[in-house]
């Protein structure tokens, strides 16, 4: 049994190696494999934890809403010694 569930890291490592993204982008992601509906789920759980955050942003003239690594998710990152402590 993992302490922290895998699919949740999985899409922590994609913020932390691509930098703020929607929804949808990280379910377009071959890095992350679920389906569109589930990474929303998950999203909203990360931000509940306070591992991410939202963001919108405006891009080709719509409304977005990003996501973004915060410090706590980093931290659980590198405690899980999932990326590198440096930088």
């Amino acid at each position: 049994m993992a302490l922290v569930d895998e699919r949740k890291v999985d899409v922590l490592v994609y913020l932390y190696e691509n930098g703020p993204g929607t929804g949808y982008s990280i379910a377009a992601s071959d890095d992350v494999e679920y389906t569109k509906g589930y990474i929303y789920d998950v999203l909203g759980e990360l931000e509940d934890e306070g591992m991410i955050e939202v963001a919108d942003r405006e891009s080709e003239g719509r409304k977005r809403v990003t996501y973004q690594l915060t410090e706590n998710g980093t931290l659980l990152l590198r405690a899980l010694d999932r990326v590198s402590s440096k930088g």
